[in-house]
């Protein structure tokens, strides 16, 4: 198929043009082809009124896209709350997704119809959340203690990996050398779970971990970031944001104020990137000899929202 319109009054419609129709309503992924679903209403996860290894999926609706790239999805629409099990936990802790998928035997198996699933992660003493199969959609993250017997709502987390924006922190203090730029580490996330539209890597320069940020989706995109510098009083400090490898700068700022122990100094910018570009926030100060940043408060942080196409 290469153009094709639905549904004209001498056409002939199918399953499959209902799914393309369907998959309009997708959020638009960076493959024209292809989509991310979306929850439309509802579809809230909650422990049980005695909590035990299942979860509550309240009613709402969404739009699940097809395991396929092919821009195809499916109307959701669940009418009352559905309990979901949970498998049970080992000695480890691990995360978990609850999620939303369509079984169809026109792509694999033999079963149609919309299931509420929990995706299992691998228990870990440092879990991390499970890769997401194509054609389904995230509705919380389930964060289990080692051991776990039931699952409360303070385990139990919306899922942000839909979400177009995120907000990473510092915890722990980083050396920032006198005369050079460094690039700043955000190693926390403050949101719960990473967004999918934003990647966090090794920066160049340095070779400096949770530093590098990549955008995966093309358009307009604000971006801000800030540090916090231990001592840094009477010398020159500053930050400016560009891309990885101290090249292009998009937003600098330099603050040489006086009687401030713990200066901070911020960047933004808004600014339309392509998917994949990289970013990173470095830091620079000019006291004469190494300086700590001081993570008080999350004010050390990296946060990336995206607008628009």
């Amino acid at each position: 198929m290469t153009v094709k319109c639905l549904y004209l009054q001498t056409g002939v419609a199918n399953a499959v043009d209902d799914r393309i129709l369907a998959g309009m309503l997708l959020e638009i992924g960076t493959d024209p082809l292809s989509g991310v679903g979306r929850i439309v209403t509802g579809l809230l996860v909650s422990a049980q009124a005695t909590p035990n290894m299942t979860v509550l999926v309240s009613a709402g609706r969404a739009i699940c896209p097809t395991p396929a790239s092919d821009g195809g999805g499916y109307a959701v629409i669940s009418d009352s709350a559905v309990t979901v099990n949970v498998p049970a936990v080992s000695t480890l802790p691990r995360v978990d997704y609850v999620a939303l998928h369509v079984n169809d035997a026109d792509y694999s198996g033999t079963l149609y119809g919309a299931e509420f699933i929990v995706v299992q992660g691998t228990a870990s003493a440092t879990p991390v959340p499970p890769t997401l199969p194509n054609g389904y959609v995230a509705l919380a993250t389930l964060t289990h203690l080692a051991n776990a017997s039931s699952v409360a709502n303070s385990a139990i987390a919306a899922y942000s990996g839909a979400y177009h924006e995120g907000e990473w922190a510092q915890n722990v203090s980083q050396s920032i050398a006198s005369g050079g730029d460094r690039p700043i580490q955000y190693p926390v996330y403050t949101y719960g779970v990473p967004t999918a539209d934003i990647t966090k890597g090794i920066a160049t320069v340095g070779a400096t971990p949770d530093a590098r940020f990549q955008l995966n989706r093309a358009g307009v995109w604000v971006i801000d970031a800030s540090v916090r510098i231990v001592g840094a009083t009477a010398a020159q400090y500053g930050l400016w944001l560009g891309d990885d490898g101290a090249g292009t700068r998009f937003a600098s700022a330099l603050n040489s104020q006086g009687g401030t122990a713990n200066p901070e100094v911020g960047v933004s910018c808004t600014r339309r990137f392509p998917a994949g570009y990289s970013l990173v926030a470095y830091a620079w100060q000019s006291s004469g000899s190494a300086k700590n940043t001081d993570p008080f408060a999350s004010c050390v942080h990296f946060r990336a929202n995206w607008l628009h196409y």
